[in-house]
């Protein structure tokens, strides 16, 4: 019924966030051999990914550091991308992101077990969560 579509749908939705915030955390501290993407691509970029916002917003001086070398006018040098990267740990925003993907993971594994589907799908859902938080690329 209309219970099961609305966990459902839920579930999506935090599945979605912890997804985002994975590929943010990688997008910053993955591996490029393993995620095809640059070294440090998002920092590189200036991207306002999600770790990068909650460093941002932290109120700590390494945040307001890191606020610095977003707004410089030119780009980055390879030393400034690696300060940067520093500052967002530094500040919070790994950690920060690290904990609200258990929380999304939590509720996701919650809403599949509130859905009342069958057994084999709730594993199935439940599988795909957990691979979706422990990906490397």
């Amino acid at each position: 019924g209309s219970d099961q579509v609305t966990c459902l749908r839920r579930f999506g939705e935090q599945l979605g966030m912890a997804f985002q915030l994975v590929d943010d955390v990688l997008g910053i501290w993955g591996d490029p051999e393993t995620t095809g993407k640059p070294a440090r691509s998002d920092v590189v970029n200036r991207k306002k990914s999600l770790p990068v916002v909650a460093a941002l917003d932290s109120g700590t001086a390494a945040g307001a550091e890191l606020g610095a070398l977003y707004r410089l006018d030119r780009p980055l040098t390879s030393t400034e991308v690696g300060h940067a990267v520093r500052l967002v740990e530094q500040a919070g925003g790994r950690l920060w992101a690290r904990q609200r993907t258990d929380r999304c993971l939590a509720e996701a594994l919650a809403l599949v077990r509130g859905a009342d589907i069958a057994p084999a799908a709730a594993g199935e859902l439940s599988a795909l969560a957990h691979l979706v938080v422990q990906r490397d690329h």
